[in-house]
């Protein structure tokens, strides 16, 4: 059980704001294309890859030992050390123009507190808002949840082991990159040791906003204009083979990431904005 005086400092952050300016220059959209082997964009972002961007420096005494910015900052204490990006959605009004600055700016919407399967959890929402040239261009809704460690998982495949066809696999310098290109310090993603000592997951564990964007990219088309939604419900790690379902065209369409053991490990929702 969470005590009241630990859930009321975490409530205490809703309504904490922060803003970020980025120049929005198009090297990071190129590194991030030849990482998802997508032809770079010409001109305007593809929806989720503002996530390159808005990414501030964390001085280094503002580290958490998770390698994530420490809680308590903008984010609220929340009592529980593994945190992972659970959900998501974004409304594009209109794409952002590469090279024409803009800002985000940041709102923790809401802190609630829930018993799970694993435990205790606590889920927090922030509002993100993209402004371009004075003008509102992308909402977006993040969920994150903290919780205890993890619950056992089945064995994972062999780095060696053949993948299936119409199956991949994210390697670890894919993870590796990707961390740098969003600078994203979570040691999920390349320290093997605390994933298994610390956090109790049994190898790397791939970004949930890696698996959105290649899901999205799938079931978007040309679609620049939109309204993507997402959950994450099953982990993948880095020797996972996964697949990607689409689905039919339809508003919304609706596809899945599917690992190979049959769990779907995130379901998405794709419509016109």
């Amino acid at each position: 059980m969470i005590d009241e005086e630990t859930r009321a400092s975490c409530e205490s952050f809703v309504g904490r704001t922060r803003e970020v300016a980025d120049s929005l220059s198009p090297e990071a959209a190129g590194r991030l294309a030849v990482l998802l082997k997508a032809q770079p964009p010409s001109g305007c972002l593809p929806p989720t890859w503002h996530w390159a961007y808005f990414n501030s420096a964390v001085p280094q005494s503002d580290v958490g030992p998770d390698g994530h910015e420490r809680t308590g900052r903008f984010l609220p204490p929340a009592p529980f050390h593994r945190r992972m990006w659970a959900a998501g959605s974004i409304t594009v009004y209109r794409p952002l123009r590469l090279g024409v600055p803009a800002s985000r700016r940041s709102e923790v919407a809401s802190v609630e507190f829930k018993e799970g399967r694993s435990g205790a959890m606590c889920f927090v929402t922030v509002n993100h808002v993209v402004s371009q040239e004075g003008s509102r261009a992308i909402d977006e809704k993040q969920t994150i949840v903290y919780r205890d460690r993890s619950l056992p998982g089945s064995p994972l495949p062999a780095p060696e082991d053949p993948v299936r066809e119409g199956c991949f696999v994210h390697p670890d310098s894919q993870l590796f990159f990707y961390s740098a290109i969003t600078h994203n310090g979570h040691r999920i993603h390349w320290d093997r040791d605390y994933c298994r000592e610390v956090e109790g997951y049994p190898d790397l564990v791939v970004h949930g906003p890696l698996l959105a964007t290649e899901l999205c990219d799938s079931m978007r088309g040309g679609m620049t204009s939109c309204r993507f939604f997402f959950r994450a419900t099953a982990p993948v790690f880095t020797t996972t083979p996964v697949r990607i379902i689409p689905g039919e065209p339809g508003n919304p369409r609706k596809g899945r990431i599917l690992r190979l053991d049959g769990t779907v490990a995130m379901e998405a929702g794709l419509e016109a904005a």
